[in-house]
């Protein structure tokens, strides 16, 4: 696939992200995953017990965080180059990162997520996907150890984008509905 067409449908420009997502994780794969970003790539990560922007990220932070203390974890910023990926500690169940469509300019781009997803895989021996916002079910992209999988075959992301654009009107009009607005 070259990268035009990898552009137009995985880097497709909706305004939505895309979600890097591991599920089933537990706090051995997250504390895995944060040993191997603070190792290998450049970090930019609020503490919350110091309120300081830091370059790693303090696991025990993190697991604090789980354990109740809200005020002490935030986003960690990772980057790959000139690309940012957004990672967030919601749950120690599932492991999420988002990435911006708007920042992928070139296959060497391209490159990079699939060297990070690449290495993520053969860390946890785990499969890796990459899907569009919110939507776990529909896979853009699959990586399991050094094998990389594309799902886009017949698919129309601009079309996906409009959609999806429609159902967030439809579900922001019921929303105010329901509110009496």
């Amino acid at each position: 696939m070259d990268w035009e067409e990898i552009k137009r449908k995985i880097y497709y420009r909706d305004d939505s992200l895309r979600d890097i997502y591991i599920p089933s994780t537990s706090r051995d794969d997250w504390k895995k995953w944060v040993d191997y970003v603070n190792q290998d790539f450049s970090i930019d990560w609020f503490n919350g017990r110091t309120e300081k922007d830091e370059k790693k990220i303090d696991f025990s932070i993190v697991e604090e965080y789980w354990g109740g203390n809200g005020d002490l974890c935030s986003t960690a910023k990772v980057f790959l180059g000139n690309i940012q990926v957004s990672a967030h500690f919601f749950e120690e169940t599932e492991i999420e990162n988002d990435i911006d469509p708007k920042e992928f300019n070139s296959i060497e781009d391209h490159e990079k997520l699939m060297r990070y997803m690449s290495g993520l895989s053969v860390l946890l021996d785990r499969e890796i996907v990459l899907t569009p916002e919110d939507e776990h079910g529909f896979v853009l992209i699959k990586v399991k150890n050094n094998e990389e999988f594309l799902f886009t075959e017949g698919i129309d992301p601009p079309k996906r984008a409009t959609t999806w654009l429609e159902n967030f009107k439809m579900k922001f009009k019921n929303f105010k509905a329901k509110m009496g607005k």
